[in-house]
C-alpha cells in the first residue's frame, strides 16, 4: 500500500484529498503547511509521494522543496504541486514530477499517481548464445 503525504494550508482541500485517497486505497497523512511537514517527516517513514500546495503561510512550497532536496533521506520523494496559479510553472524548473491546477482533476491525479508509482520497467535479458 502506497503512502501519500497532503500538504496544504485550506483545511478543506486536505480533508477532501485524504478522503477521496483513502479511499483509492492510498495511506495518507496531512500537514497545514511546510513547517509543519518538516516535523513529521522526521518522525515517520517516508511517504512515496508528496502533494504540495506552492502558496502557504509559514513556510510555503519553495522553500520546503529547498529544504527537502538538500535532505538525506527525503531528497528522492517524488513531488506534485497543487496549486491555482499554475501557467508560469513547469515541473522541471521547481524539480518536481508534476504541477497540477487546483481544483484538481481526480482522475489527472490518480493518472500522475499511477504513473509516479509504477514501477520501473524492467529491460529484457539479453539472449544467451544457446537461445539464439
Amino acid at each position: 500500500m502506497h503512502s501519500i503525504l497532503v500538504i496544504d494550508d485550506d483545511a478543506d482541500t486536505r480533508m477532501s484529498l485524504r478522503d477521496f485517497l483513502t479511499g483509492q486505497g492510498f495511506i495518507v497523512h496531512t500537514a497545514r503547511e511546510g513547517q509543519h511537514a518538516l516535523h513529521m517527516l522526521e518522525k515517520m517513514d517516508p511517504p512515496d509521494v508528496i502533494l504540495l500546495d506552492y502558496k502557504m503561510p509559514v513556510m510555503d512550497g519553495k522553500q520546503f522543496l529547498s529544504i527537502l532536496r538538500r535532505t538525506p533521506g527525503l531528497h528522492h520523494i517524488p513531488v506534485v504541486i497543487l496549486s491555482a496559479a499554475t501557467r508560469e510553472w513547469s515541473g522541471a524548473h521547481l524539480e518536481v514530477e508534476e504541477v497540477l491546477s487546483k481544483p484538481v482533476d481526480l482522475d489527472v491525479l490518480l493518472s500522475s499517481l499511477s504513473r509516479i508509482l509504477a514501477p520501473p520497467a524492467q529491460s529484457p535479458e539479453p539472449a544467451s548464445r544457446e537461445q539464439l
